[in-house]
């Protein structure tokens, strides 16, 4: 199978936008035996039947393979992606040809610039999806001068949740004998740390099931990671601009306003599918929370008409831009739709499904704070946790401000 899909892109090259063919193919694995093994299958294939030059790297020089080139880590990269390397700059390096394909563990899945490429394929998946999103992100990146990027992922198994069950059951136990071997010097009970890593592998079992059918960012995967406030400035902007024109309507508006929508037809924005966006702001002195909520006290959720939960309010940016996205220069209801949620609520008495939406959200919204704020403690010497009457614990401690139901 991957011989076929590296000879069809191959025989079929792609065309960017300075009207060249690329024929490139990068190919990661999680193992340096694994890629030798390519290597030496395909080194004679490529070149003979396909007349390309292919490379490997694992890390150091020792390990790495090519047929163009010095076997130098660098030097293969840069052979791999001139453009993106500058290689014409570089005097002591060949300027006559190329790498096609180049094998890689994921000693290059960070911090390299490879976008000369714009086909990626993962021999073997990485159980932590993050590893995928920076793997991809070694060509989905700016400067990229290609039309399009693609990611193929081989999966071990058509019955991919029976692996996943498999694979949780091994790490589940090594963590919990981890954590027997170091009680003491935990801070946490056991019981608390064996939640946190029943939670984590269930989130991230969702994400690598998620990318069967979709490319994730790596903003997904934030709930552990520390948001960046400047990426929110231009919805600031927005917001202050909204609010000079409107300052009286906003001052009127109570609380409980919302409105239906409907889903973008474009089918580049196929992730926003039926389902709520709820806004709510946390009761009482919260103060403290800033560095758990990037929007404290409010808290953003994007629930899915099934009861996923697709973004938490640790992933505002992506929230504000199907906002922005769905409202912005909307002056005027979809009455049509409205006329369709007030049939199928009774005019508002029965919001029974609505409230199983927000009990969700609610749940999602406490798991996602304590992991959260159980990983501010870890983040440095200054790490501390949100005091216990402070923290968002259940749905008691919210008040609900307003929501947008996309049909």
């Amino acid at each position: 199978k991957l011989k076929a899909l590296i000879a069809e892109k191959v025989k079929n090259p792609t065309t960017d936008k300075n009207g060249q063919p690329n024929r490139k193919v990068l190919v990661f694995t999680a193992f340096a035996d694994t890629a030798a093994y390519l290597y030496n299958a395909l080194k004679e294939w490529a070149t003979q039947e396909h007349n390309i030059h292919i490379a490997m790297v694992s890390g150091g020089d020792s390990g790495n393979k090519t047929t163009f080139g010095k076997n130098k880590f660098n030097d293969i990269l840069a052979n791999f992606s001139p453009i993106a390397k500058e290689r014409s700059k570089m005097k002591a390096m060949p300027k006559d040809d190329e790498i096609s394909l180049l094998i890689g563990t994921d000693c290059i899945s960070e911090g390299q610039n490879l976008q000369d490429c714009d086909y990626l394929i993962n021999y073997d998946i990485h159980w932590n999806p993050v590893r995928i999103i920076q793997r991809f992100g070694r060509i989905d990146r700016i400067g990229n001068i290609n039309h399009a990027v693609q990611l193929v992922n081989f999966w071990p198994t058509d019955d991919l949740n029976q692996y996943i069950k498999l694979k949780n059951r091994v790490e589940a136990r090594m963590a919990l004998v981890d954590i027997a071997t170091t009680q003491g010097d935990n801070l946490l009970a056991p019981e608390a740390i064996e939640d946190m890593i029943t939670d984590d592998l269930k989130y991230r079992d969702q994400q690598l099931l998620k990318l069967k059918d979709e490319v994730l960012d790596l903003e997904d995967f934030n709930e552990n990671v520390a948001l960046n406030e400047f990426t929110l400035d231009d919805f600031r902007i927005d917001l202050l601009n909204y609010i000079q024109t409107n300052k009286q309507a906003l001052k009127d508006a109570p609380y409980g306003l919302h409105t239906v929508v409907p889903t973008p037809s474009d089918p580049q924005y196929h992730i926003v599918t039926r389902g709520v966006v709820f806004c709510l702001r946390q009761k009482g002195d919260s103060t403290g929370n800033e560095k758990v909520n990037p929007l404290h006290p409010y808290f953003l959720v994007y629930i899915r008409e099934d009861g996923e939960v697709r973004f938490t309010f640790a992933q505002p940016k992506q929230i504000l831009e199907m906002y922005r996205l769905l409202c912005a220069g909307v002056q005027t209801p979809y009455n049509e739709l409205c006329d369709l949620f007030d049939v199928q609520t009774d005019n508002g008495i029965n919001m029974t499904h609505y409230n199983g939406l927000l009990a969700k959200a609610i749940n999602a919204i406490t798991r996602t704070y304590q992991k959260r704020n159980i990983h501010n403690l870890f983040s440095g010497r200054g790490g501390k946790l949100v005091k216990r009457q402070k923290q968002a614990r259940n749905a008691t401690d919210f008040e609900l401000i307003t929501w947008m139901v996309i049909q």
